[in-house]
């Protein structure tokens, strides 16, 4: 399938998510997102209300990043959290998983968290960060299979930050092999210019996260500069 700039930017979810992000790194995102009609803005919770303000009248959606980028929060701290951003206007989330629970093959708490995690999105588009980077191929079919019966949106393979890997062609294939076609994928994670862009969408990735957005569709990514999230 041939992507145009316009095509590819429409599945790119603009992302801040920086610990030293500013008001002013936020309202260029959103004109970012604006100007070359992303998909999204991607910013931590205390911004969701500036984001919802800066975003208004525009068909750009908020998401919200909780429990970056660790995944260690209790299920009643995330639920909190989820229902605050979903006050202050967020139409999606993006949250990490508790790997602990997964590796420790508590999947009932796994899952359970999960599921408390859907419900307090209250029909917000909820995607679920695997963190395949520090899980083994069977960890992550097992992480998206109860994802999927939790009932979230997407599943994403990584956070982008610490141990969090780079999206790649063999991992999405993975992901969306271990889940049914009402799951969607996210890639994130090292995505750095259009033509690997354009392969992780070709291997089943639905929705891109990265804060390299108008770099990519431009195609004038520096080579030299390797933060990516």
């Amino acid at each position: 399938m041939r992507f145009s700039a316009k095509d590819l930017a429409r599945r790119i979810q603009h992302t801040n998510v920086a610990p030293d992000a500013t008001r002013g790194d936020i309202e260029k995102l959103c004109k970012e997102c604006i100007e070359y009609g992303f998909s999204a803005a991607v910013v931590n919770p205390i911004w969701v209300k500036s984001a919802v303000s800066l975003l208004k009248g525009t068909d750009v959606k908020v998401c919200a990043a909780l429990n970056f980028p660790i995944g260690g929060s209790t299920t009643l701290a995330k639920v909190v959290e989820v229902r605050d951003v979903v006050a202050a206007g967020c139409d999606e989330i993006d949250f990490m998983i508790n790997v602990g629970y997964l590796k420790s093959g508590m999947v009932e708490e796994f899952r359970n968290d999960v599921e408390a995690i859907v419900r307090a999105a209250d029909g917000r588009v909820v995607k679920a960060i695997l963190e395949t980077a520090i899980l083994s191929e069977d960890e992550v079919r097992l992480a998206a299979r109860l994802c999927e019966e939790a009932g979230v949106d997407y599943i994403k393979n990584s956070t982008g930050w610490g141990k969090g890997g780079p999206a790649t062609v063999d991992i999405i294939r993975l992901m969306r092999s271990s889940v049914s076609p009402k799951v969607r994928i996210k890639a994130s994670g090292g995505i750095r210019d259009f033509k690997s862009a354009v392969e992780l969408l070709e291997a089943g990735a639905d929705l891109l996260g990265t804060s390299r957005g108008v770099q990519i569709v431009k195609g004038t990514i520096d080579a030299e500069d390797e933060s990516s999230y």
